[in-house]
């Protein structure tokens, strides 16, 4: 959690320097760089593209699944007004996020019910993360400042929660996941808990996974979510090693508040998941704008193609300060959405749970960034651009693997807020489209086998 934001990332410029003379094919040319998405605008040191040339769009290249886009209620969103929660999560009117992330308090409980009940109602489904046990609880007789969970006391938190999933499920938000800790490595002032990966490891294996079952509550355990990528795998390789809480684990998951997302192969081959599950815009004065849109793009095409997560959460929904920290602008009495929340909505509207990855060249030319989604069981297919550049652009496609009529554009920008635009029609398996300036836009279609 991230109380008053926080962001690091370490450059990545020479390792894709080193590596330049072994590359062979221009995926893998996109892959390394897609990471230079994090700048909000040309950058003269970074590695050059490759020359403008067609994306290939593969509908029958498939990677990973996808359960949803979501952001947090905690703290700030307590009992958000139907108007927000329509914006937050409709699909028609708003940015259709499809998964909400609520605190579970010390006591066992949460105070944003209101809210989970408001996006239920609207099609998204809710997991829940603790900060911290109760105070006496713990080492250090707080719930702030860290400490630890005592041994004594194990079996008591796992009771807490699994009680509490049982009391969300009775009100009608049957959980999709239970986090056993939010940010295990990380200790701050606010409310934290630490946990070694051993620690993880005994309290989802031999308490918390069991009292769940004790208690008929068939939810997945959500670990590690370490405070960045950079101790995903030290937390996440235990996790792996132990069949018996493998077969209790959901999604594993990690924030992205430090390092640099990467394929956990350990994951996929055991049949799981990846959650990215908090991050916000580092930069800290107040910008609602296009830049902070285009730099919240960055980080979801990032996670989505270098780390193959299934899911992606931003930290807030609703403000606690006036910097980037949540979907809304501050204050949270007057909040209205900020544009990296359409910018979000590019995805979360469109790549809607079930659908999965498919290949597409993702760095085509200087400035585009590119992901692609199908859902097979509808012939639904989305494709969504990034122009990070100050004029407008065109990209021609090649299309394989399936037939499209048509893409229809939505375009999110600096005066534009997932837009309709008019469709655009593809011909012998090829299109030209149009990418306005500094956007992010989705182009939807349908294709047949």
């Amino acid at each position: 959690m991230s109380w008053l934001g926080r962001s690091s990332r370490r450059p990545l410029v020479a390792l894709v320097l080193s590596t330049l003379s072994t590359l062979s094919t221009l995926s893998t040319l996109a892959a390394l760089t897609a990471v230079g998405c994090f700048d909000s605008g040309d950058r003269p040191d970074r590695v050059p593209p490759p020359p403008p040339g067609p994306a290939q769009l593969d509908l029958s290249v498939t990677y990973q699944r996808i359960d949803g886009f979501g952001a947090s209620s905690a703290w700030t969103a307590n009992n958000m007004t139907d108007a927000l929660a329509d914006q937050f999560f409709s699909v028609d009117t708003g940015i259709g996020l499809s998964l909400l992330r609520v605190q579970i308090k010390p006591e066992g409980n949460t105070q944003e019910l209101g809210t989970a009940q408001k996006a239920v109602a609207r099609g998204a489904k809710v997991w829940a993360a603790p900060w911290s046990p109760p105070a006496e609880w713990k080492d250090n007789g707080k719930t702030t400042d860290g400490g630890s969970l005592l041994p004594e006391h194990r079996q008591d938190w796992a009771d807490r929660l699994a009680t509490f999933a049982a009391t969300m499920a009775a009100q009608g938000i049957p959980l999709v996941a239970i986090s056993a800790q939010n940010e295990p490595n990380y200790t701050a002032t606010w409310d934290t808990c630490r946990y070694s990966p051993a620690q993880m490891v005994t309290f989802v294996r031999d308490f918390l996974g069991p009292t769940l079952a004790a208690q008929g509550q068939a939810v997945p355990v959500m670990a590690p979510e370490t405070q960045g990528w950079n101790h995903f795998g030290e937390y996440a390789d235990p996790i792996m090693d132990d069949a018996a809480t493998v077969a209790i684990m959901g999604p594993l998951a990690t924030h992205h508040y430090a390092g640099v997302p990467f394929p956990y192969g350990r994951a996929s081959a055991a049949g799981k998941v990846i959650w990215e599950t908090e991050v916000s815009d580092s930069v800290k004065a107040a910008d609602p704008g296009i830049d902070s849109g285009l730099r919240v793009a960055a980080m979801i095409q990032d996670n989505l193609v270098l780390g193959n997560v299934s899911a992606w959460h931003y930290w807030w929904l609703i403000p606690g300060s006036n910097d980037n920290g949540a979907l809304a602008t501050y204050p949270a009495s007057t909040a209205t959405l900020a544009t990296r929340a359409w910018v979000l909505g590019n995805w979360s509207r469109f790549v809607r749970p079930g659908f999965v990855r498919v290949a597409v060249t993702a760095l085509p030319q200087n400035n585009v960034y590119l992901t692609a989604f199908k859902k097979a069981d509808d012939g639904r297919v989305v494709v969504v651009a990034i122009n990070q550049g100050y004029g407008d652009l065109t990209q021609d496609f090649t299309i394989a693997g399936g037939t499209i009529a048509a893409l229809t554009p939505w375009v999110t920008s600096a005066s534009q807020k997932l837009a309709q635009q008019a469709p655009v029609t593809v011909a012998d398996g090829a299109v030209t489209l149009t990418l306005p300036q500094r956007s992010v836009t989705s182009f939807v279609g349908t294709f047949t086998p």
